[in-house]
């Protein structure tokens, strides 16, 4: 039996997750799920993700850059793709990008929300090809 690709989603909005936890299962993959930044090294290191989908904004404002940066930061899990979520530009108009906020976000690609669930699954799988998984 072929091993799924794991996925660690990472957001505080309970309906956000079990809808997309739903959603990537029905793509095949396995998700496990976490609701706090706090929660994210010990979800790494328990359940060993293929790729992380993570939200920016969880317990504060900056959260997931802090995650992300101390996930990239560790030799064990800095090749472990991050896929930055949020809904900043909704919220606050103000928008990030890969190429100029690349200091800050410490992630291999970024999504504005909302989304449909055919890009969420879209973008996993290209950053897996990319990982060579």
């Amino acid at each position: 039996m072929e091993k799924k690709t794991k996925i660690l989603l990472v957001d505080n909005d309970v309906d956000f997750v079990d809808l997309h936890k739903a959603v990537l299962e029905n793509n095949g993959f396995d998700v496990a799920v976490a609701y706090a930044g706090r929660e994210v090294m010990d979800k790494v290191k328990f359940e060993q993700p293929d790729i992380i989908v993570l939200d920016l904004m969880l317990e504060k404002h900056d959260t997931g850059f802090g995650v992300a940066k101390a996930l990239k930061a560790d030799p064990v899990y800095k090749k472990i793709p991050i896929l930055m979520i949020t809904a900043v530009l909704g919220e606050t108009g103000m928008d990030f990008s890969q190429e100029l906020d690349g200091y800050w976000m410490k992630t291999d690609d970024y999504m504005n929300k909302p989304f449909t669930p055919e890009e969420l699954v879209g973008r996993i799988k290209k950053l897996l090809e990319k990982k060579g998984s």
